[in-house]
């Protein structure tokens, strides 16, 4: 995913907020009480030690914690970040159905008249840009139901 690493991360106590920037550029900032927080934050960094991959923070109270790197992405439905999320559980889904039915990619590249480096492409999660027409008829060949909705946001 393109927002993994950290950049920099800031707070302000008076707006009670945490800013998050990643090395793709993107910025989030989420409210305190999305995170639980209910009291200032002395200090906040982006930790080396995960390899730019958590906050760290300190409480007012002394506490010290972390979160992973998505977690501000999740909270403020960063859309980069929920198309990705969605598009590697349905390839996730897809590979493990294929791996259980010991069907080849290259029966797959067959049946959808493609190659298989197409295929490859299809069930590679990192990219996302995929045809949904091939997903689909790849779904239905392993007997899944590939289900494509809106529905209001929380």
């Amino acid at each position: 995913m393109k927002h993994k690493k950290l950049r920099a991360v800031l707070f302000n106590n008076r707006k009670k907020q945490l800013s998050v920037s990643y090395q793709s550029g993107k910025k989030v900032t989420v409210h305190y009480s999305q995170l639980g927080i209910d009291q200032n934050i002395e200090k906040a960094w982006v930790c080396a030690e995960t390899k730019n991959q958590s906050i760290g923070f300190k409480l007012q109270n002394g506490r010290t914690d972390y979160m992973p790197y998505d977690q501000p992405l999740a909270l403020s439905y960063d859309p980069d970040y929920l198309l990705q999320t969605a598009v590697e559980e349905m390839i996730a889904k897809i590979k493990l159905t294929i791996e259980k039915k010991g069907i080849s990619k290259k029966y797959l590249a067959e049946q959808l008249h493609t190659s298989d480096n197409q295929v490859q492409r299809l069930l590679n999660p990192k990219i996302l840009n995929k045809n949904l027409s091939q997903l689909y008829h790849i779904s239905t060949l392993l007997g899944l139901n590939l289900e494509i909705h809106l529905k209001e946001a929380a």
